[in-house]
């Protein structure tokens, strides 16, 4: 049976040389693919996160810098984000947050680049999408010194406790799985999937990394997420396509995505 999904969280300009994206978006819509969601993570890649948006059907875009990169930030890069926001298939900001496992960029660094994110967003009414690693504490922090959106946003790649996922939860945000809840020692996340509630879970495959078992130590590809959405059904004691229906829904919610997608 072929489950319908949307990857809210892709990277194919990233995908290797004998994936380019078109076939990459083939292949997975004969998986059951609707709609994508690709993610930009610097200035080169947001553009090539909006120039595929607007040649490739069923495909939306984001701009931001990732924390990795935060060191980037200039007024001018600013400036293009705030243009390139405002383009009708880009659907929100990031993806940006904190990464503490990094030595560099500094910590000052990143803060001050993910508030000028949170300022962006806020700006064109535009979600946010966080990547947070050993920063949870953090990232709440500051979150909740800035007035959000009407959308706040999602935790991409989400691999934190119960505990973090019901503060994010709390503070209006989705949280998005990947493959990651697939692997063996994930039991602690299968745990949060279990948990969340349904109307703000979300699934994704942050290709070309993460790429689920069964196909764990290959390249990812949104092909591949069907594996995904079943393991969490599984462990939520559901059927994967009805999951998938409530997942679709909440990514379109998110996202404000025509119906269409």
């Amino acid at each position: 049976m072929t489950i319908p999904f949307i990857d809210s969280h892709a990277h194919l300009n990233l995908m290797p040389p004998d994936s380019p994206p078109d076939q990459t978006l083939e292949r997975a819509k004969r998986a059951g693919l609707l709609a994508l969601v690709n993610v930009g993570t610097g200035l080169d890649r947001s553009r090539e996160s909006v120039r595929l948006s607007e040649t490739l059907p069923g495909v939306f875009a984001t701009v931001g810098l990732h924390p990795g990169d935060a060191d980037q930030w200039s007024p001018e890069i600013g400036q293009e984000f705030l243009s390139m926001a405002g383009r009708e298939r880009v659907v929100a900001i990031g993806e940006t947050g904190l990464d503490f496992s990094y030595d560099a960029p500094s910590r000052e660094i990143q803060e001050f680049s993910f508030e000028k994110h949170l300022h962006l967003a806020k700006e064109q009414d535009l979600p946010l999408v966080i990547h947070c690693r050993d920063a949870f504490e953090r990232v709440f922090s500051i979150l909740k010194t800035h007035s959000l959106s009407s959308r706040p946003g999602v935790f991409h790649c989400f691999t934190g406790s119960w505990e973090e996922a019901r503060e994010a939860l709390d503070m209006g945000f989705y949280l998005s799985f990947s493959g990651i809840v697939t692997f063996k020692n994930a039991e602690y996340l299968r745990d949060v999937s279990r948990r969340a509630p349904s109307d703000r879970m979300m699934v994704e495959t942050d290709c070309p990394y993460l790429a689920p078992v069964p196909f764990r130590g290959k390249t990812n590809e949104p092909a591949y997420l069907p594996e995904t959405i079943k393991v969490i059904a599984h462990e939520r004691q559901e059927n994967p396509g009805t999951l998938s229906e409530t997942l679709i829904a909440n990514t379109r919610t998110l996202f404000a995505l025509p119906e269409s997608a």
